[in-house]
């Protein structure tokens, strides 16, 4: 019995660490930006841009989609949403978007959580930082309120009249509370942050040139696209 429990220990560790174990090590899921090269047959070939080429292949299961620009005033109470955002400025600061993707409806969970992302381009700081993504629900922010009961009256008071510029305005910053799996993340999204939103789309958006954002799992030399998005018109894809 020792001995069987030996070898046995002995086969899972090598099943862990491991030739056995890259055999059964889940596909590594790999995120691709940069320029369609070309489309032949289920196989779209991306100079990404690192100046590297990768060549993905589609599957049956794989959604495409295209990137449309969009403004923070399309992001409404009980939107779906993604933002990478990257560490506020201070400690106790709510981190910072670099940009924010609207789901349609039908797209609604895809992806809900917060995690680590990517490195992504960042002006402010002159090279690319270290971000996390976060998928969920945009909730309004609650506000105290009161109630007075009593009879109105009418008295004339003075008034005054007041033009300007409405905080909150298009163009102007916002803070979005996120909420995903029963926690919530204050997120600050200043002017000028790109925002997109995902449209359905089919495979003939994939074309030589296109700008793509591009998910697909990695087996051995072997990389099959979960999802592709286009950035229509020439849009850069900003995730």
């Amino acid at each position: 019995m020792p001995l069987l429990r030996t070898i046995a220990a002995a086969g899972l560790m090598l099943a862990a660490g491991g030739p056995f174990g890259a055999a059964l090590a889940a596909p590594q899921v790999e995120r691709l930006r940069g320029t369609i090269e070309r489309v032949e047959g289920d196989a779209v070939t991306i100079r990404t841009r690192a100046g590297t080429t990768e060549t993905v292949r589609l599957a049956a299961g794989t959604r495409v989609a295209q990137l449309a620009p969009a403004s923070l005033d399309d992001v409404k109470d009980g939107s779906f949403i993604g933002t990478a955002a990257k560490a506020g400025p201070k400690p106790g600061d709510p981190p910072v978007a670099l940009e924010v993707l609207i789901f349609p409806e039908a797209l609604r969970g895809a992806g809900e959580g917060h995690y680590p992302w990517d490195r992504l381009p960042d002006g402010a700081a002159s090279g690319p930082v270290e971000t996390s993504m976060t998928n969920g629900t945009v909730k309004a922010p609650e506000v105290e309120t009161s109630m007075t009961n009593g009879t109105v009256g009418a008295p004339s008071v003075e008034t005054s009249m007041t033009n300007g510029t409405v905080a909150g305005a298009p163009g102007a910053g916002r803070t979005l509370t996120v909420s995903y799996k029963g926690q919530s993340l204050a997120v600050a999204v200043p002017p000028g942050t790109p925002i997109v939103r995902l449209e359905p789309a089919d495979r003939a958006v994939l074309v030589p040139g296109a700008k793509v954002f591009a998910s697909a799992v990695r087996d051995g030399d072997h990389l099959e696209a979960r999802s592709v998005s286009v950035g229509k018109d020439g849009l850069t894809p900003p995730m």
